[in-house]
């Protein structure tokens, strides 16, 4: 009995940056989400967070699995209830908590994008509430806008996504790559914010940082922060600026997950081929990478 699907759906886009999350079903009645061999046809490049599902999660699957273990303890069973189908119940209502926090979580990130377009604040008054601290942010700390909730490709590494924000902040004076973070903020035993920050968040823009870097052929520095945002309280936003001299390091370290990732799917979105039919692709340059510099200085995509 299978309760948990192994595979959720994945983010594609096409080499231009077109979204490609979705595809006409082949009766033609609606659509579906794209899959690995729909993306091949394709040949579209994995979203970011594609690449970086194939890395373990330890926070995320604990805290999946205290979802899965609350949900079985606090559910009542029916005497003439199966075992099956309480499992199956259990899991349902496993899957709501996680639709709620992650519905909860788009919300917000579309309050973000209105307010910093718009300066127009959510109606409905829980995300209002929760986002009120994010606007007292926005207010002090963003001095210019380059842009908000856009895409991004990397031509040569075959990866794309979605940038939340890249915005000049008044607090260091330099251009940043952000991203919203919504999280059920714990508090210490002295009642002190104990935000996580997980380990693949530079990863994912350092990602996105380099695919600026290509794109809009940009020389000035670049910052990457990581904004959490509680999902429970309204409190006080927590920025993490991730260290500048990290990023050679965070971006090897992406380019490794990336080069697993075309391993474990048999697909290159440069060339298309299956890497387990012909020669293993070469190894990662070394050599540390001008965070300051564009596409010159990375290594081959193979």
């Amino acid at each position: 009995m299978i309760l948990i699907k192994r595979e959720s759906a994945s983010h594609w886009y096409l080499r231009d940056g077109t979204p490609f999350h979705e595809t006409e079903r082949a009766d033609g009645k609606g659509l579906r989400s794209v899959t690995l061999r729909d993306a091949r046809k394709a040949r579209a490049f994995p979203s970011v967070t594609n690449v970086l599902s194939i890395l373990a999660k330890p926070g995320l699957d604990s805290w999946r699995i205290e979802q899965g273990i609350l949900a079985a303890l606090t559910l009542p069973r029916s005497p003439e209830e199966s075992l099956d189908a309480f499992a199956r119940r259990v899991v349902s209502d496993m899957s709501e908590q996680v639709t709620q926090a992650a519905d909860l979580g788009s919300a917000i990130h579309a309050a973000c994008e209105v307010y910093a377009n718009s300066k127009e604040l959510p109606e409905s008054p829980e995300v209002a509430a929760l986002f009120a601290p994010v606007r007292e942010w926005f207010d002090r700390e963003v001095e210019r806008i380059d842009c908000i909730e856009r895409v991004v490709t990397h031509p040569e590494w075959g990866y794309g996504g979605r940038v939340d924000m890249v915005a000049k902040l008044r607090s260091t004076g330099s251009w940043a790559v952000v991203d919203f973070k919504t999280q059920k903020v714990k508090r210490d035993a002295k009642g002190a914010l104990k935000p996580t920050f997980y380990e693949t968040w530079p990863l994912q823009l350092e990602a996105y940082r380099q695919a600026i870097l290509v794109e809009a052929a940009r020389k000035q520095p670049l910052d990457i922060v990581s904004l959490v945002i509680s999902s429970i309280e309204p409190v006080p936003v927590m920025p993490k600026i991730w260290p500048r001299e990290e990023q050679c390091a965070y971006y090897h370290a992406f380019l490794n997950a990336r080069n697993l990732w075309v391993w474990m799917k048999g697909y290159c979105p440069i060339t298309g081929d299956d890497p387990g039919a012909g020669p293993m692709p070469a190894p990662i340059n070394p050599q540390p990478i001008n965070p300051d510099d564009t596409a010159k200085s990375l290594p081959s995509a193979y």
